[in-house]
């Protein structure tokens, strides 16, 4: 009764993660786009975001965790007893720093590229994760999964191509660097992404407790880099410069998103990670149409079915491993 109980939460985790990050997902081009979309000495400063975001995460695994305990004084010691355990803490020392470059990159892709070209290129990372399962953690994918990969690759860019713009967005101001900040997101998206899966796998400690370590790691690094980079900026401007509520809302929505992400590597894996992601660049086009008047064709049909079909074949079909028949030894009696 116990084991499936345990099955049943850890189900609850998975699934019920998968959904809000897809919710997550879906909602955030829209709001970073409407919120980018605002003069210079309007707009907030990414670094100072993506600091608060590293706060805010931390509020809210603590508040989690001294629910849980029942007592401030034991969280004190859980954390200082985690925090100390210097081996694992290291372990989350190089994701940490990984995740704290890809929340800036985002925000520089996006200040210089379309949402649909940030959006179909960034899919990128579907085959680049493939990879780094495959040469990382040595886990084979079957010959039906990469076709799936390839056939989800070819269906959201189809969705994406479709997707038009609202014409007050920002003008573009330097591609090249969009794209040069797209792929190095792909990549080292991939390689956190398949890492820090393998250290939430192989660690028994809480996923909560790991992403305060995680969370704390990032907040030093991106306080340094708030200092180096935007110093001058704060001090002229304020700290708080163009954070109104759809601001929070957004740096409070992309934390829990970085626990979401956490949750599903924990109970799922991280395609299904990058699938739900997928689905929900399809749920923001959804929305485009519902706030932007955007026109779904034949197009974007035919690409929201390449999506189904490829999450259909991937899990339908994933690598079992042989099972090898030990023969009897000779003489051997076999009672029926």
């Amino acid at each position: 009764m116990r084991h499936s109980a345990t099955m049943n939460d850890e189900r609850l985790w998975k699934y019920g993660g998968l959904l809000l990050l897809t919710l997550q997902q879906a909602s955030m081009p829209l709001m970073v786009k409407y919120s980018r979309n605002r003069e210079e000495n309007e707009v907030f400063i990414t670094t100072v975001n993506v600091f608060f975001m590293e706060v805010i995460k931390i509020t809210f695994c603590s508040t989690i965790l001294i629910h849980n305990a029942r007592s401030v004084k034991k969280f004190a010691i859980q954390i200082y007893e985690a925090m100390t355990d210097w081996m694992e803490t290291a372990k989350v020392c190089l994701p940490a720093l990984i995740y704290t470059l890809q929340n800036n990159l985002y925000y520089v892709a996006l200040s210089n590229l379309e949402p649909t070209t940030f959006c179909a290129f960034y899919q990128l990372k579907i085959l680049t994760t493939a990879l780094m399962f495959r040469f990382l953690l040595n886990r084979p994918l079957t010959s039906t999964q990469w076709m799936a990969l390839l056939v989800l690759v070819v269906g959201v860019t189809d969705v994406q191509m479709q997707y038009q713009p609202p014409s007050s967005g920002r003008v573009v101001e330097n591609s090249t660097l969009g794209f040069v900040c797209v792929i190095a997101m792909c990549f080292t998206s991939a390689f956190a992404g398949v890492y820090l899966e393998k250290v939430l796998k192989g660690s028994e400690a809480n996923v909560f407790v790991q992403n305060v370590r995680i969370a704390s790691v990032g907040l030093i690094v991106s306080g340094i880099s708030m200092l180096y980079n935007d110093s001058e900026t704060i001090g002229r401007d304020g700290l708080f410069r163009g954070f109104d509520a759809l601001v929070w809302v957004m740096t409070t929505t992309n934390s829990v998103g970085g626990l979401l992400i956490a949750v599903v590597m924990k109970y799922a894996d991280n395609i299904l990670k990058i699938y739900a992601q997928s689905a929900a660049i399809i749920g923001a086009a959804v929305g485009s149409w519902l706030l932007f008047d955007f026109s779904p064709n034949l197009l974007f049909s035919g690409g929201v079915l390449l999506v189904m079909i490829s999450m259909y074949l991937y899990s339908k079909y994933p690598h079992r491993p042989r099972v090898e028949k030990t023969p009897l030894l000779e003489g051997t009696k076999v009672y029926r």
